[in-house]
């Protein structure tokens, strides 16, 4: 009788065991790959002084192609999710991690992000499991740094060689088992540092004015005007640094490399780069500046050149606004 209970209590115990096979699985389409790895790509200088709330670090926007299954059958369809940070720590002192996706900021502290996906029922027995119906989505994405919190006596932002962002799973929860399921990871946190001091900004003129434009010798493409301006930075520390910058719309519309007037679509501007006379694509970084060793400030010049969009320009006034963003490296 001894033997007997113990084949049952044996038998019990499998029974209620997590059963790994009845997962949902998200992998990289085509590798299969569970794990998509990210990286800072250089040092980052946060500014002691900066807002709470300043993001100091955005990565590229990032689309991944994803496939989703089950490995057991299921009984009902399963939406896939985005758990944010599902390792449950924290990525560092005076900053926080965020997840951008559909144009909204989600911070590690948001849980969980719906995808719109489900996984649809399967009915296959289990010797025929590859037969059970699969999903393949694009997953766009970009990840931010954000100061938040006190910043810390060495200035060392994060000890972390690595920090899983997040992870694809299906509504009951998260997997138990690490790199089972689709991560994205992004390395290299060490590199982010706080400095003493941030940059001053100077733009010469602030506004770039075109004056009054003939409508003659129209043709699409042609560079009506260019108008010159710099942009001036400096520092009032020790503390080395170099900066990137992006020119941000806040109006107007995108049509390329071009910001249109929403007065006037017959014009666009456009930014070049006065080294070396490449276009500057709005809403993209480019190096500005390096304010190393001795250099206190540093200057950059640049062209706004108005280009004709339109055989049938409009006349009347127009403009359109930009921001300059800047990043601390």
């Amino acid at each position: 009788m001894i033997d007997i209970r113990w084949i049952r209590l044996l038998l019990l115990t499998l029974s209620l065991s997590p059963a790994t096979c009845l997962a949902l699985v998200c992998t990289a389409q085509n590798t299969g790959a569970v794990v998509i790895n990210g990286d800072l790509g250089s040092t980052v200088a946060i500014p002691a002084a900066s807002p709470e709330g300043t993001i100091v670090w955005r990565s590229d926007r990032f689309n991944a192609q994803v496939e989703c299954f089950k490995d057991g059958l299921q009984e009902q369809q399963e939406e896939v999710f985005i758990y944010l940070n599902p390792d449950n720590v924290p990525i560092g002192q005076g900053i926080r991690a965020g997840l951008t996706v559909d144009g909204i900021d989600y911070l590690q502290s948001s849980g969980r992000i719906g995808t719109g996906q489900s996984l649809p029922v399967c009915h296959e027995s289990d010797a025929n499991m590859a037969a059970c119906p699969r999903i393949t989505f694009n997953l766009a994405f970009s990840v931010f740094v954000q100061k938040f919190g006190p910043t810390p006596p060495s200035g060392v932002a994060s000890h972390l060689l690595d920090y899983r962002v997040f992870q694809l799973d299906s509504a009951t929860g998260l997997n138990p088992l690490p790199g089972y399921t689709l991560s994205y990871v992004i390395n290299n946190l060490t590199g982010l540092r706080f400095i003493a001091c941030d940059a001053e900004l100077q733009v010469t003129p602030e506004t770039v004015e075109f004056g009054s434009i003939g409508i003659q010798e129209v043709a699409v493409g042609r560079v009506i005007d260019r108008r010159p301006f710099s942009l001036v930075t400096s520092r009032t520390c020790d503390t080395p640094f170099s900066l990137d910058a992006r020119f941000k719309p806040v109006s107007g519309v995108l049509s390329g490399d071009f910001l249109i007037p929403t007065a006037n679509d017959g014009i666009g501007i456009r930014i070049i780069n006065g080294r070396d006379g490449a276009t500057l694509p709005y809403n993209q970084p480019f190096h500005l500046a390096d304010l190393l060793g001795t250099s206190q400030s540093a200057k950059a010049d640049f062209e706004a050149e108005l280009v004709w969009q339109s055989q049938t320009p409009k006349a009347g006034a127009f403009e359109a606004e930009v921001i300059i963003d800047l990043f601390y490296k």
